[in-house]
Formats: C-alpha cells, structure tokens, sequence
C-alpha cells in the first residue's frame, strides 16, 4: 500500500468513527405485546425515580408492567393514590393494556433510561360508553421526551414540557394501527393521556382507550461530524494530492 493511500485511508477512519446512531440497550426491534400480564392492576409510577425494590415504586400490583426491557406504569398522580392501569382481554383472547377514567395516562420507558424509536402501535379508541367526546378539540395526546424519568408532569398542563421533543395528537374515535412521525425515532420515553387532563379526570369525564403492539426500535440520530474533523480530513486529502503532483514531477 503507498503512503497516499495509508494517509487516505487514516481519514476516512477518522471520519467513520465520528458517524453513526446513538447507542442504546434496544438494537433489533421488538414488539410489546403484553401477552405477560397477570391479571389486575398496575399502580407503578413510571415517570419518576425509582425505588429500592424495583424500576417503578412498589411492586406487585403497585409497580409497572415489564417486558422486553421496558417499564410500563402511570404517571404520577397526587389527586388520585389508587390510578392505575390493568390488562383487558381482546376478542381474540389475546390482552391488551387499558387505560381508563381512574389513571393519570400511559407512560413507558426504557428500564436502563436509554433511547428508542416508537415506531407504531395498535390505538383502540372506539366512540361508546366510556368514550363519548368526539368533537375537534377531542384527541389524545403523544408526547416523546428526551429524558427517561419526567417527575413534573402531574404539575403542567398535560401539553408544553421542556424535555418534550416530539408530538402528536389521535383524534377520539381512532381505532386501528397508528404509525408514529419521525420525531419519535430518537426519544427516551413517551406518555399518551386525553389532551387536557394530565391527571385523573376530577369533572366526572370517563375516557377509555386500550393499547396493543408496541413497536420499538432503536434510536435513529445521525452524529453530526464536528467541522473540525472535516478541516482534518480535508487537509490530509490535501497533502495527499500534493504528495501525488511531487511524485508525477520526479517522474517526468
């Protein structure tokens, strides 16, 4: 190999190493389909620090649901000590994971805290009893944080976060396979609640909406390449040309 091409392949290298996905836990995609839940209720607030004993506080039914490396469970509710989530039965008699009038909200994550893409998953919304509303203003929110653990989310509008980084809104009534934006391809956990009532609803409303299908990949963010790296790897193309022009020279 002659020394332009070893200094050539020296810059490429250099540049490869500066490229690529973040890292993180999940690398193939999975699919959560919540085959694994006992039957009952789970009460584990997913969105704040855990405790000695498990990735949500509590355990048994007061913890989260678990499976494929990730952490399923509320959001934090003070007005409501006993919301929760529980396992319904599909009429397939597979199970789905329902939300309802006495939770504050799905909320999944990593356990390990790292990043992942939401790619789609089965929204089950049908307009009945439990759901009636089905107006302009009637939706259910998406929201991709870039952090794992979101603790204030019991104290804001349901809407506006800092750490929000993606968005998107299900009108009430949607019932079928919802396929994410790309804002969703690099977030750290994600949180779906009835657009104005981040907590249990106090005014008497009932909404219900069950979940199945949960597919996750991982993150999808290119690096950007520092321009110093560029100006490094410009220069050694440069002395390589040079290098290249002196050897024709000799040879003439």
């Amino acid at each position: 190999m002659t020394t332009s091409k070893t200094i050539l392949g020296l810059a490429f290298s250099a540049l490869a190493l500066t490229t690529g996905s973040a890292s993180a836990a999940i690398v193939d995609p999975v699919t959560i389909d919540f085959e694994g839940m006992a039957f009952g209720s789970y009460a584990g607030h997913a969105n704040i620090e855990p405790v000695a004993g498990g990735n949500c506080p509590g355990t048994g039914g007061n913890g989260c649901y678990y499976e494929d490396g990730f952490a399923i469970g509320i959001v934090a509710d003070p007005t409501n000590p006993i919301a929760h989530l529980h396992q319904n039965e599909a009429e397939d008699f597979s199970f789905l994971l329902g939300y309802h009038a006495d939770s504050s909200g799905i909320y999944i994550r990593a356990i390990d805290g790292s990043a992942f893409s939401l790619q789609s998953l089965d929204f089950h919304a049908p307009l009945r009893a439990g759901n009636r509303d089905n107006g302009p203003d009637d939706v259910w929110e998406i929201l991709g944080f870039n952090t794992a653990l979101n603790p204030d989310l019991a104290s804001g509008d349901g809407t506006n976060y800092p750490t929000r980084v993606a968005y998107q809104t299900v009108a009430n009534g949607f019932d079928g396979t919802l396929e994410l934006d790309e804002a969703f391809n690099n977030i750290n956990a994600f949180w779906i609640h009835y657009k104005g009532y981040p907590l249990t609803p106090a005014d008497g409303k009932r909404f219900a909406m069950e979940l199945d299908n949960i597919v996750l990949g991982a993150p999808v963010s290119a690096v950007p390449i520092p321009a110093a790296v560029w100006l490094f790897g410009t220069g050694l193309m440069g002395l390589v040309s040079l290098g290249r022009r002196k050897a024709g020279a000799a040879n003439a």
